[in-house]
């Protein structure tokens, strides 16, 4: 009986862990997707700066919190009835930890990652904030964030959180659904998570 049982809960961990891993992206998905994400053609031939790490808003908010932020994404990304419920759960799942990007900078595609965080100095005292951010750098046209994207295969969707912050009282963060296919991503719908 015990060895039955042992061999019943090998067979589920199997299972789990297969089912897990059928979910997750591989480091490479996840970067030919988020260049993808970042790819921008600004007017100036300039670039957005990307925090090295990284982020989701409201990532660590309480239990009953990230329910509400579920449904909130999920009420509000209308998909013409096709279920995201799982998506959103793996979208939050898998970006419980910041983690650090893997992905070069692309300044032709309109990105540059800040790999050794520069330009957080414009925002320590005495730092000079926006207004000596664009005296040094007219070209960097604001901070972005973004979270690691989920993918589901089978549908070619995907969901990924971007946040960007221009000036003091200019950014906003959204969750975007977008339809991948044959290497480009088409953005279907978007939900605001803040604005200031």
């Amino acid at each position: 009986m015990k060895f039955r049982l042992a061999t019943i809960f090998v067979a589920l961990l199997v299972l789990a862990s297969t089912t897990w891993a059928a979910d997750s992206n591989s480091t490479e998905e996840n970067n030919t997707i988020l260049k993808l994400v970042l790819k921008h053609s600004f007017d100036d031939g300039g670039y957005t700066v990307v925090s090295p790490d990284t982020g989701f808003h409201g990532g660590e908010d309480s239990a009953k919190e990230i329910k509400e932020r579920k449904q909130y994404i999920l009420d509000n990304l209308q998909t013409n009835g096709v279920s995201l419920g799982k998506l959103v759960d793996r979208l939050f799942e898998q970006n419980k930890k910041s983690v650090r990007l893997t992905i070069e900078s692309s300044l032709k595609d309109g990105y540059l990652i800040d790999s050794g965080r520069k330009f957080d100095k414009y925002f320590e005292k005495g730092g000079g904030g926006w207004d000596k951010w664009y005296k040094e750098n007219p070209k960097a046209h604001g901070s972005t964030t973004v979270s690691l994207p989920v993918y589901d295969k089978a549908a070619g969707l995907v969901l990924v959180y971007t946040g960007t912050q221009s000036h003091w009282l200019a950014g906003s963060g959204y969750v975007i659904l977008y339809q991948y296919k044959n290497g480009e991503l088409t953005e279907i719908n978007r939900v605001m998570m803040w604005i200031s």
